[in-house]
């Protein structure tokens, strides 16, 4: 066990002391609505956007998942959080439906479009999984981790009272 004196103690103190004059909004810079992932610019997002609408559409109790900004989420899991395979299976998925006038077709096109991308990629004869499964469980994470999708998708109950363990389960639904 090492010895700590009082020039230690002073050096610890020091470098402790340091850290509390960064700014703390130099930490938060990425969490700003304006950021946007390098990979995913603007035709990308307006394609996302249009996808994820499609997957979790706005009701008349709900708003969906274009409002809740999933779009902005999936981009920014997929920049930071997927190794570069998976990504560029992503990125040339979406990059086959830009080049085939997505964004250009009517709303019901587009919903032949991601209904026929769904059975493709659950059909089970792909060897590499479908960037379309991705897509589709990156919408359903982050809707439902996000606020309107908490309080407005799911029945949402702020202060559920005391916690009983043995409550027989009634058939009850989580959602609206």
């Amino acid at each position: 066990m090492e010895k700590i004196d009082r020039r230690n103690a002073l050096g610890i103190l020091a470098r402790w002391s340091a850290g509390s004059f960064i700014p703390f909004s130099w930490f938060l810079g990425g969490c700003s609505e304006n950021s946007n992932p390098s990979l995913f610019n603007a035709a990308y997002q307006s394609l996302m956007a249009s996808i994820v609408e499609i997957i979790l559409p706005e009701t008349e109790t709900s708003p969906g998942a274009k409002e809740a900004n999933v779009h902005h989420f999936i981009a920014l899991i997929v920049e930071d959080c997927y190794q570069i395979e998976r990504k560029d299976r992503i990125l040339l998925g979406l990059n086959q439906l830009l080049r085939d006038g997505f964004t250009d077709l009517s709303a019901q096109k587009q919903y032949e479009v991601i209904e026929q991308l769904d059975a493709e990629a659950n059909n089970g004869t792909h060897q590499i999984p479908h960037y379309f499964k991705d897509l589709k469980s990156l919408a359903q994470w982050g809707y439902f981790s996000s606020k309107i999708g908490i309080i407005k998708g799911l029945r949402y109950n702020p202060i559920p009272g005391s916690y009983k363990g043995c409550v027989p389960y009634n058939g009850e639904i989580a959602w609206y």
